[in-house]
């Protein structure tokens, strides 16, 4: 039997209610999926897992299981080759068992969430070879210690920031070519920035330099200058102050994997501030205007990857206060629709959040060695809001909002 979404036999079955014993191979495990099924499994129940690490697990959920729950759950690291297998195997009442064998993993996204498919099994005969498969991987395996699960978290972010690269990658590809996408059907007469604006921040020119090329950036860049220009006196006013090297650089190799697929404007402390700080504009939390491949962003950039320490160090510190946490969030809360929160290569939408300890928890996950740390909102090409004569108004606006954020996280001058 085909099963699509393998918490529908889970739940409405009553399924995991039952298990005895259950048998699991997994490509990966978040804390998500595995509070999932053992939630709901009884507490007498064993389980015997085996990973690989081929697809990134969280630690966390490594750590779980290692200090709650030795002697009921054990869990081995199969490490001789890839390891991509799904498989749960289930032992019942009455010497009855029931296995799936399919494509998601021991996650929420895999057991219900993304599209994945699973073949239902009950025969006998079937099971028991299936369990035979499963034990030969699972002895050949290494048991999950400390000192695994110590090494495996220093390179984690690695992983999971190289994973969601990926992913965002894709996303960026689809956005530019499917769902009824084309340049050609946005009317760019009254907009600010034109069709060629984002083109010249194309995938196919991303790694190069030409006089062409070359003079499209700059073109762009002028036009965010100019837009400068318009909205410095207000910038003034918030007293935020800028430096000289706010605009982005407009060689690719100064770029992220030496790709140049945004142009910006940056608002920060001022240059002596900056100095006590030992950093640039760009290694301090700040406000910041980019253009992008298909979108206008307006961010509040708390820090990129192994950037913005003492503020991000700052704000997690002070996130330990309820009375600062209410007030945080409730800040956040007030930028409304179309914000979105993004730490630890997870991005969620600022409405999301029903309460200050769901923010705080996802907060935590922030390690500014790793990740970058940004809130913001992105406009469409054809947004009116960035429109020839909306678009300065629209980002004073927005800055009104993010600047009572950008003062509730910024780190105490270090002098």
């Amino acid at each position: 039997m085909i099963i699509k979404k393998l918490a529908v036999p889970f739940i409405n079955d009553k399924l995991l209610q039952q298990v005895e014993h259950c048998y699991i191979a997994t490509a990966a495990i978040s804390e998500a999926g595995f509070d999932f099924i053992r939630s709901r499994i009884p507490t007498k129940t064993k389980m015997e897992i085996v990973t690989g690490l081929d697809v990134p697990t969280d630690p966390e959920v490594l750590r779980k299981i290692w200090r709650h729950y030795q002697g009921r759950i054990t869990l081995n690291i199969y490490t001789r080759n890839p390891f991509h297998a799904n498989v749960y195997i289930f032992d019942l009442p009455f010497r009855k068992s029931m296995a799936f064998v399919g494509s998601g993993h021991f996650t929420l996204e895999g057991l219900k969430d993304s599209e994945e498919l699973f073949y239902k099994m009950k025969d006998a005969k079937e099971i028991e070879t299936l369990k035979s498969w499963f034990i030969g991987y699972y002895e050949f395996a290494d048991p999950l210690n400390e000192n695994l699960i110590q090494e495996y978290e220093l390179v984690y972010p690695t992983f999971k920031e190289r994973e969601s690269k990926s992913r965002n990658e894709k996303n960026q590809l689809l956005a530019l070519t499917t769902g009824g996408f084309s340049w050609d059907h946005i009317k760019f007469k009254d907009q600010y920035f034109k069709k060629e604006d984002y083109l010249t921040l194309a995938n196919n020119k991303a790694r190069v330099t030409t006089p062409e090329l070359l003079a499209g950036r700059m073109s762009l860049q002028t036009k965010l200058l100019q837009l400068h220009d318009q909205i410095k006196g207000h910038v003034h006013k918030l007293k935020i102050d800028y430096s000289d090297a706010m605009v982005s650089s407009l060689d690719p190799a100064q770029h992220t994997d030496r790709q140049l697929r945004s142009v910006w404007l940056a608002y920060g402390r001022s240059m002596g501030a900056l100095k006590k700080y030992d950093a640039t504009i760009h290694e301090v939390m700040h406000l910041q205007i980019t253009i992008n491949q298909k979108d206008v962003g307006v961010y509040l950039m708390a820090g990129t990857s192994g950037n913005g320490k003492a503020d991000r160090s700052y704000f997690s510190s002070r996130m330990n206060d309820a009375e600062y946490r209410n007030h945080f969030f409730t800040r956040l809360k007030a930028l409304g629709a179309g914000y979105w929160i993004e730490v630890a290569c997870e991005r969620k939408s600022v409405e999301f959040f029903q309460t200050e300890d769901a923010l705080w928890e996802f907060t935590k996950a922030d390690q500014w060695l790793y990740y970058k740390f940004l809130i913001g909102k992105n406009y469409s090409p054809d947004a009116v809001e960035i429109s020839n004569e909306k678009i300065a108004p629209t980002l004073t606006m927005e800055f009104d909002k993010l600047v009572l954020l950008y003062r509730e996280m910024i780190a105490p001058d270090p002098t």
